[in-house]
């Protein structure tokens, strides 16, 4: 008796929802696969198959002086890297530093998840200075609300976002064109 109930039970659950019918590949994506929030550029250090390989070498790279090394788990094991540099710029310096304190560091970027919106790209700029001047050119020029962000290899891209849907935004940048802005649409 206790077996059939047992069995019954067993055999409802999926029926319920409790179950999914492919839980190894969402689990194995959301593990292996990092969803990053912000693009940048990233400076590795190196990579280590194990995480106490990769705790012995960012110990190693932190008593040299780069005080901010992370360990980041992806698909292939554990990156050392100092994360949150704004421009290439600063990265082929801090590359610079750290080769010669013995490092074989390169500089990756990386790209921020799409949140799948429509958004309106006033350009980019090197650096913040030159990027929040378009800012601040859109806003002179009656486009108030114009964001900035990190792009995914370095810089800043001026933005706006907000749009219903392709014709209001198709519109915008009609709109921005005759004011002497070369807007693009992208879907972010």
């Amino acid at each position: 008796m206790l077996a059939c109930l047992v069995g019954g039970l067993a055999a409802s659950v999926p029926s319920l929802g409790l179950s999914n019918s492919t839980p190894v590949s969402k689990s194995a994506q959301q593990a292996c696969g990092r969803l990053e929030f912000i693009s940048g550029v990233e400076a590795v250090f190196g990579r280590r198959k194990t995480h106490q390989q990769a705790l012995a070498f960012r110990t190693q790279v932190t008593a040299r002086g780069f005080v901010n090394a992370n360990i980041i788990e992806g698909c292939d094991g554990f990156r050392v890297v100092v994360r949150g540099i704004d421009t290439f710029d600063v990265g082929v310096d801090l590359q610079s530093e750290a080769r010669r304190e013995g490092f074989a560091v390169t500089l990756e970027c990386i790209q921020a998840k799409p949140l799948g919106r429509l958004e309106a790209v006033f350009g980019h700029g090197r650096d913040r200075p030159t990027a929040t001047a378009i800012v601040n050119r859109a806003e002179a020029a009656g486009f108030p609300g114009v964001k900035l962000r990190n792009d995914p290899c370095g810089g800043f891209e001026a933005y706006l976002a907000g749009f219903e849907d392709q014709l209001e935004a198709d519109a915008f940048v009609a709109q921005a064109k005759t004011r002497g802005f070369d807007v693009v649409l992208e879907r972010n």
